[in-house]
């Protein structure tokens, strides 16, 4: 394909790209695919009620989750281009301290989560019945405790694909899937334990993983390894290298995710069909959504490399080939997803109305994902690869609950659009990214910023 190709004897060539980014679009498959099992065996065995509580619950844990993955990803910037200028003492030290820094913050969100559980589930999900919210808390008093273990999961994943080793994090997916799925299948299904067992079999999935892939840290034939991993080596100098970085990645994925809560706590309060047909999408969707979150690691490693090393032509040229990859890619997939979309859907135990509303979603998703998500979230990576990660955050943040809030209660309580109206809001928000982002990277002035 002509349009996809590059001048020879380049850094990264579109193999290389390939190679690396598949694992991470199988991962993500494979991410997807444990949730729509988990949905599955939710609804099968325990009923809709319990799949409306544990969806809620989800909601929060999507919120830790992201926020950690934030700060482990801006983290990683730094062992990026401490790569691309081949130095490997900093290389170390970067590694080491990312993770420290990572995993204290996901025994804080535990800390937070445990002891404060009641008031966040009613703050946020108090629009919801009570039998609903039973559920909720019951589940959500046991994954909680999983905080640190999704911190050095995420902390681990991300540091392996800015080294090139996105192989790693895929086979840590690969354990952790089947680790959570068998568990979940003798906890409900041969134990009986509902909701409590598939709290449980999450929580052991991703702290048997996370501990697996700290330890595949430390071996020497990684380009960059960790060393000591028990001896707290803080390096304050790094740190706050690290933290100038990762802190405006963590806070805009926290307001990022906060309003993703709101917007839940809405959905919460259109009823039983709204909050299964919204987990569904979110359940499914992300077979289109893992190939764009496959080109933003992509991106972060070949731009962080390329600024390392110093040259700031070839990381400029590198992005706008791998946002064409992204578009050529989500396109493909976009049309394979709508037209098994129906069948996927029909397969859940939920009402019609909840089917329905799902396939209005999905369909708005997938053309949108091909249409906008690239340059929405692809070029704001660049800019984090550069350092930028102030104007990315306040533009994020901003986004979202200007637009895609505002968007949302006007879709929903204005044109009684019900849980489509939200995903209507979100993709609107998409389109207000891209103008922004793309006017700032041509601008150039993330050219100026110094990392390392």
């Amino acid at each position: 394909m002509r349009f996809l190709a590059q001048p020879k004897g380049v850094r990264f060539s579109n193999k290389d790209m390939i190679v690396f980014f598949l694992p991470i679009f199988f991962e993500q498959l494979m991410l997807a695919g444990l949730s729509v099992a988990d949905t599955f065996m939710v609804s099968a065995k325990l009923g809709t009620t319990a799949l409306a509580g544990v969806a809620l619950v989800n909601r929060l844990d999507t919120f830790a989750k992201q926020f950690v993955l934030a700060l482990a990803q801006g983290g990683s910037v730094v062992l990026a281009q401490y790569i691309g200028a081949e130095d490997e003492e900093h290389a170390q030290k970067s590694l080491k301290n990312n993770i420290q820094i990572v995993v204290g913050l996901g025994v804080v969100f535990m800390l937070l989560m445990v002891f404060f559980k009641k008031q966040f589930i009613t703050l946020f999900f108090g629009g919801a019945g009570q039998d609903v919210l039973a559920v909720t808390l019951k589940y959500f008093s046991i994954t909680a405790f999983s905080y640190p273990f999704v911190a050095l999961y995420y902390a681990s994943s991300s540091l392996f694909r800015v080294m090139g080793e996105s192989k790693i994090p895929f086979i840590g997916s690969v354990v952790m899937m089947g680790l959570n799925l068998g568990l979940k299948y003798i906890f409900i299904f041969k134990l009986n334990m509902g909701v409590t067992g598939a709290a449980l079999s999450t929580l052991l999935a991703m702290g048997i993983t996370g501990t697996l892939l700290l330890l595949r840290l430390t071996l020497k034939r990684n380009k960059v390894r960790l060393v000591k991993p028990l001896k707290p080596d803080f390096d304050m100098v790094m740190s706050a290298r690290i933290l100038k970085i990762s802190v405006p990645n963590g806070l805009e994925q926290a307001m990022f995710q906060l309003g993703a809560l709101i917007l839940a706590g809405l959905v919460s309060g259109l009823g039983e069909d709204a909050i299964n047909a919204d987990q569904l999408a979110r359940n499914l969707t992300p077979l289109v959504y893992g190939i764009s979150s496959a080109f933003v690691a992509l991106m972060l490693m070949v731009v962080g490399q390329c600024l390392g090393a110093g040259d700031i032509e070839e990381a400029e040229r590198y992005k706008k080939h791998i946002i064409k990859m992204n578009h050529f890619f989500v396109a493909v997939m976009g049309v394979v997803f709508i037209i098994i979309a129906k069948p996927l859907i029909s397969i859940f135990k939920v009402s019609p109305q909840s089917e329905e509303w799902t396939f209005y979603i999905v369909v708005l998703y997938t053309i949108g994902s091909a249409l906008f998500y690239p340059k929405s979230f692809a070029t704001p990576s660049a800019l984090r690869a550069a350092g930028d990660t102030k104007f990315v955050m306040v533009v994020s943040a901003a986004s979202m609950f200007a637009f895609r809030i505002g968007c949302a209660y006007i879709c929903v309580h204005l044109f009684n659009m019900s849980v489509v109206g939200i995903w209507v809001a979100m993709v609107s928000d998409w389109v207000i990214r891209l103008i922004i982002f793309e006017h700032r990277f041509k601008k150039g002035k993330w050219k100026n910023n110094q990392v390392i």
